[in-house]
């Protein structure tokens, strides 16, 4: 099975657990989170920096994603809900976020173990980011 196998059996196993019947025990219903970290790049100012994302399962097939890095030495972190396509290879992925009181959206995809996207916000903000799941999640695999 390839890394995450992704959002898709995520999807598949938490609308199997809302099924009567079919669901675990509680303690068992805690599907693992991902984690990624990379770099992301600001086109507006020509900037980059690190970041981090911690994805895990949200309700009726959504995820939810922390994403937290430095812009121009300034931390930042915010979160993220965000729909899990199935693709060609791939998982599709978007989502909309406010930061700083603008509005992100954004849109990417999830592929062996990495996971890439584009975003744009309000406030003129635009870029890219490429990150690939931790090593010891990689080791888990």
């Amino acid at each position: 099975m390839n890394v995450w196998s992704a959002l898709k059996i995520w999807s598949l196993t938490l609308a199997l657990l809302h099924v009567p019947g079919v669901g675990l025990a509680d303690e068992e219903q805690q599907p693992e989170q991902k984690t990624f970290e990379g770099t992301w790049r600001n086109q507006k100012y020509n900037s980059s920096g690190p970041l981090k994302c911690v994805a895990r399962p949200g309700e009726d097939g959504r995820v939810i994603a922390t994403f937290s890095g430095l812009f121009m030495g300034d931390p930042f972190s915010y979160e993220v809900e965000f729909q899990a396509k199935p693709g060609r290879g791939q998982v599709d992925l978007a989502g909309e976020a406010t930061v700083s009181g603008h509005i992100y959206q954004w849109k990417g995809y999830l592929k062996g173990g990495q996971l890439f996207g584009r975003y744009t916000g309000t406030n003129g903000y635009n870029g890219d980011f490429a990150l690939r799941q931790t090593a010891a999640e990689d080791e888990a695999r």
